[in-house]
């Protein structure tokens, strides 16, 4: 098989991936898109821009090929080097920068695939790359043996909901008891943070579906849910805005966006006191 690799210069994370697949034996071929490469990358880029992220502050480095595949990033790259697509869902483009990573999610990947994806962490961590996990509770194992090797500095729980609706927030079936076990271990790490976008809610399928916000007192309920959980009213909790515009799904992106999220802190507060507005 053989890999191409575009890189920008000075960057540390293609440096990175760059060692690991020299460490492995793994043979490709280096273009630096801020060199001899720019060129090679502006082909690449305009005829795969629909597999490539372009965030706020450029494209993400670096980006790795093997004629099929595209990966993005150095938790996505180093992954798919290793085990090629099992980690899929574990990794995705990050958005923090310097030696932060992000886009690594414990719960969205394949269980039986939990040894692969914690030894791509253990190698970010080796090369002294500060972790940034996030979840939605999912796949609590893995999040236990994060929390007992130290492999995430930070981690992030998406709380979608209360209880009584994850699973129809998530599109798939959740084991409750798992949700709780994560929310758990969350507060153990060094910095955590608990939040809850919210979220239109498909309340009732058919031709002409009915949709409508999480409430005040779902809101409430997730908050008490997250109480119960940590066995705590003070975890940072933040409370933030849906983005129609933003979503993947089609039946949501032309739903009327919130006025004010107010409601919702004073609502959630009741059950954590330390809730927060993300800001706009």
């Amino acid at each position: 098989m053989s890999y191409v690799l575009f890189t920008a210069t000075g960057c540390t994370r293609c440096k990175i991936v760059k060692s690991f697949m020299k460490e492995n034996g793994i043979s490709f071929e280096e273009k630096d898109m801020k060199a001899e490469g720019k060129e090679d990358f502006k082909k690449f880029y305009l005829a795969n821009r629909c597999f490539i992220t372009r965030g706020q502050d450029g494209i993400e480095f670096p980006v790795l090929t093997d004629g099929e595949e595209i990966r993005q990033g150095i938790g996505a790259s180093i992954a798919y080097l290793s085990a090629g697509k099992k980690l899929d869902g574990f990794f995705c483009v990050g958005t923090l920068h310097k030696e932060w990573v992000d886009g690594i999610h414990p719960c969205s990947g394949n269980l039986d695939n939990a040894e692969e994806f914690l030894k791509v962490l253990r190698y970010l961590k080796g090369n002294s790359m500060k972790l940034q996990v996030e979840t939605s509770g999912r796949n609590s194992y893995i999040l236990k043996k994060i929390l007992e090797e130290g492999l995430a500095d930070k981690v992030i729980m998406n709380v979608v909901g209360p209880a009584t609706i994850y699973s129809q927030i998530l599109g798939k079936a959740v084991d409750v008891e798992d949700i709780q076990k994560s929310m758990a271990l969350v507060a153990q790490f060094p910095s955590y943070q608990y939040q809850t976008t919210v979220t239109p809610v498909i309340r009732q399928g058919g031709e002409a579906p009915v949709i409508s916000y999480l409430t005040t007192a779902e809101i409430a309920e997730t908050a008490q849910f997250i109480e119960e959980g940590t066995g705590s009213k003070k975890n940072p909790y933040l409370i933030r805005l849906f983005k129609p515009a933003e979503s993947k799904n089609e039946l949501l992106k032309s739903i009327e966006p919130l006025v004010s999220l107010f409601p919702y802190r004073t609502a959630a507060r009741a059950y954590q006191v330390f809730t927060d507005l993300e800001r706009t």
